[in-house]
């Protein structure tokens, strides 16, 4: 049963990527998935349900990404950021510009709104920022970045990149994560 969980938030990942949320029904991920609604329902409430659980799950692994990435030691604290975003270049957005990142993909079409997903956007976006910022804050202790404040660079950053993603694909111009590159590399000195 829990392969199937797996399989419907797999599907439900791709077709999302793909097509959005409200774009997506219930009975295509269904049919990707080789599920029926009764194990549908098993698993998730609702739709809403099943989208805070792909992005609940979408977030723990991109922590775990981003910890990865900052626990390297082998790397400056600059290099190790830098190594970071040059995977969300390749990994949050196709050559074909397709968008990888929930976050981006989802961020317009449910900010704003009451439900449980915004909630849960917010929330793993807020875990992001607070992982960078207390990377920051520490490298700032040990005399690594010269930022005044750890948090409000994370934010800017994290801003930044969910912005450039979501331009990027708009454009069809990877130069933008180029930019964002730069930028981030002169915030992080």
């Amino acid at each position: 049963m829990k392969d199937l969980r797996q399989k419907l938030l797999d599907v439900g990942f791709d077709l999302i990527s793909e097509q959005g949320f409200a774009g997506i029904g219930l009975t295509k991920i269904l049919n990707e998935a080789n599920a029926t609604k009764g194990s549908f329902y098993h698993h998730f409430k609702s739709k809403e349900d099943f989208g805070t659980t792909l992005l609940t799950d979408y977030f723990e692994d991109h922590l775990e990404t981003l910890e990865s990435f900052l626990l390297d030691t082998d790397k400056s604290p600059q290099g190790r950021i830098k190594a970071y975003f040059d995977y969300w270049c390749t990994e949050k957005l196709t050559d074909e510009y397709q968008i990888k990142c929930l976050v981006v993909k989802l961020s317009g079409e449910i900010s704003g709104t009451s439900n449980q997903m915004q909630k849960a956007l917010n929330e793993g976006a807020e875990k992001v920022i607070l992982r960078m910022s207390h990377f920051f804050e520490h490298g700032i202790k040990e005399g690594d970045f010269n930022i005044d404040n750890g948090y409000e660079t994370a934010r800017t950053i994290y801003g930044l990149w969910l912005g450039s993603t979501l331009l990027a694909a708009m454009q069809k111009d990877r130069s933008l994560l180029e930019s964002a590159m730069k930028e981030t590399i002169k915030l992080t000195q």
